[in-house]
Parts: C-alpha cells; sequence; structure tokens
C-alpha cells in the first residue's frame, strides 16, 4: 500500500514538472515572439570582419552559420556547389552565430566572396530575432533585404530545393 502511495505520488509530482515546463517554454516563446525585431539589413560596422570579401557591390548571399553545427556547414557548402557553376553567381558569405569568443579558426571549406563576419553582438538573435541556424540572407549592394530563406531553400527560387 505504501508502494502505490508513492508512485502516485511521484506520477503526480512527474505531470506538474511536466506542465510547469511546458507551461515555462510557452511563456518564454510568447515573450520572444511578442519583442519587436527589426528587419534584417546588412550593416558591415556591426559585425567583426574574419576573412575579407574578395567581391565588390552586387547581391551578396550571406549564410547564418554556427561552427559547432555541421547540418549548417552542409548546407554552406551545397549552396555553393549549385551557385558556382553561375555566369554571375551572387558573392556567398557567411555570418558567424552564437559563437561567444572571437573564432581562432573557421575553414568552411568553400570560396567567400562576400567574406566571413562575425555576429559578436548577437545582431542575428536580438535585433533580427533569428533562430535557425543555416538560414540564406539574400541583400541587394545596398544592404537591403531581398529574401530569407531556409536551410535547403535555394534563395532566389521559390520551388527548388537541394
Amino acid at each position: 500500500m505504501k508502494s502505490r502511495v508513492g508512485a502516485e505520488r511521484a506520477t503526480t509530482l512527474g505531470l506538474a514538472f511536466a506542465v510547469a515546463a511546458l507551461l515555462a517554454l510557452g511563456i518564454a516563446w510568447w515573450r520572444d515572439s511578442a519583442r519587436p525585431y527589426r528587419r534584417p539589413v546588412w550593416e558591415t560596422g556591426k559585425f567583426v570582419q574574419l576573412a575579407p570579401a574578395t567581391a565588390a557591390g552586387g547581391e551578396r548571399w550571406l549564410v547564418a552559420v554556427n561552427l559547432r553545427c555541421p547540418h549548417c556547414q552542409q548546407h554552406l557548402r551545397a549552396l555553393a556547389h549549385r551557385i558556382s557553376p553561375r555566369a554571375h553567381p551572387p558573392a556567398l558569405g557567411v555570418i558567424v552565430v552564437d559563437q561567444p569568443a572571437r573564432p581562432a579558426r573557421f575553414d568552411l571549406g568553400v570560396s567567400l566572396a562576400a567574406g566571413v563576419w562575425w555576429d559578436s553582438a548577437q545582431v542575428w538573435r536580438d535585433t533580427w530575432g533569428r533562430r535557425v541556424y543555416g538560414e540564406t540572407f539574400r541583400f541587394d549592394a545596398r544592404g537591403r533585404l531581398i529574401t530569407a530563406t531556409p536551410v535547403g531553400a535555394l534563395p532566389d527560387s521559390s520551388a527548388r530545393w537541394f
């Protein structure tokens, strides 16, 4: 009889913990979604340049990469492979996100004509409100956002996935 009472208490405690965790997650999600975020704008002064851009002007595609995420790095390489045969490919680059210290190494295995930029100020997360690694931002020559596409999507096509 004692073990049954103990099991009921453990079940009740577990259920209460699950409800509290779900409630806390819901409140965190609500607070995050209620916060006003700015539309992404490419301003080089807000980021630390780790590798120089070799392409001047024109359209640039910047991929949000966490250096500990092999999936977003794989997306970057696939994207570079897809655009390389083009006669005039956009300048591809990287925004290194969620990296608290300046990266010492960042060999990503592809040519990055738009450079490599470290988001030391958490602009991607705190100002733009972004959370998904591998997201590709397509900016025009003035730094205005054209599109933002998820991992797996080719930014200048709504129909082709790779």
